[in-house]
C-alpha cells in the first residue's frame, strides 16, 4: 500500500519496540525501598511522559516525588545505571506487532525517523544492533527535549509537517507533533491506559498504520 504521506516519524519505546516495561522496572529499581505509593507515582508520570528525556524523569522523581535538592552529578549516575540495565533487553525484546514490516515495506519508498527520550548515543547502538539502521533516515534523541528534536528534523530534512505524521505513545509525543504542526498517531496497547485527549486518533498497534496514516492526513487536512 502507498503511502499518502511523505515522512513518518516515530516514537522508539513503545512504538516501534515492547520496552516500556523494562525502562520502567529499571526505574523502579533505583527506588525501590520507598513506599508503594512513591512506586506508582513513578508508573504513572513514565506512562504519561514516556517521551521525556531519562534525566529530566530523574530530576523529577528526585525532587518531587521525593523532595530531595537538586543533584545534578547524583542524576546523572542514576541515568548512566538505568542505561547500563536496559541497553541489552531493549535491543533484543520483542517489536510492536506490524512495526518492523511496516517499516520495511517503506523505508525504501518514504524517509522515516526516529525522535525519542532515550540518549542519542544509546538508540543508536541499539538500532545498530538491531540491524535496523538502514532503515531510517536519521535516528535522534535525547538530551534534547522531543519537540526541538523533531523541529530539527524538519529543518534538517525538508520535513512537511502537514504532509507528514509522527507516530507516538506519550503525551511528551503529542506534544511534539502538535508543536510541530504534525499530524499524530498515538499507540495504546491492549491493557494500558490511554493517556490521550479524547479525539485523538489511537492504534493498539503498527498492524494498520498505513490505513491510519490515511485517516490522519484527510482529517487533518
Amino acid at each position: 500500500m502507498t503511502l499518502p504521506c511523505q515522512a513518518v516519524l516515530f516514537d522508539f519505546d513503545g512504538v516501534i519496540v515492547d520496552s516500556n516495561a523494562i525502562k520502567l522496572d529499571a526505574f523502579l529499581d533505583l527506588y525501590r525501598g520507598h513506599s508503594p505509593e512513591v512506586d506508582r507515582a513513578i508508573a504513572d508520570f513514565y506512562h504519561r511522559n514516556g517521551g521525556l528525556p531519562r534525566v529530566q524523569m530523574l530530576h523529577h522523581f528526585d525532587q518531587v516525588l521525593l523532595g530531595r535538592p537538586r543533584d545534578e552529578a547524583r542524576v546523572e549516575e542514576m541515568a548512566r545505571r538505568v542505561g547500563t540495565m536496559v541497553e541489552d533487553a531493549v535491543a533484543a525484546c520483542d517489536e510492536i506487532p506490524g512495526a518492523l514490516a511496516f517499516i520495511r515495506r517503506h523505508a525504501g519508498h518514504h524517509p522515516l525517523f526516529i525522535a525519542s527520550g532515550t540518549p542519542e548515543t544509546e538508540l543508536k547502538r541499539i538500532v545498530e544492533r538491531r540491524g535496523w539502521a538502514p532503515l531510517f533516515a536519521e535516528v535522534a534523541g535525547s538530551p534534547r527535549h522531543k519537540s526541538n528534536v523533531v523541529a530539527d528534523l524538519i529543518a534538517r530534512h525538508g520535513i512537511a509537517p502537514a504532509r507528514s505524521v509522527f507516530v507516538g505513545d506519550a503525551l511528551t509525543d503529542l506534544e511534539a507533533a502538535q508543536t510541530n504542526g504534525l499530524p499524530f498517531i498515538g499507540i495504546v496497547r491492549p491493557g494500558a491506559v490511554n493517556v490521550f485527549p479524547a479525539g485523538t486518533r489511537i492504534e493498539p498497534d503498527l498492524t494498520a498504520l498505513e490505513s491510519a496514516i490515511a485517516a490522519a492526513l484527510v482529517h487533518a487536512g
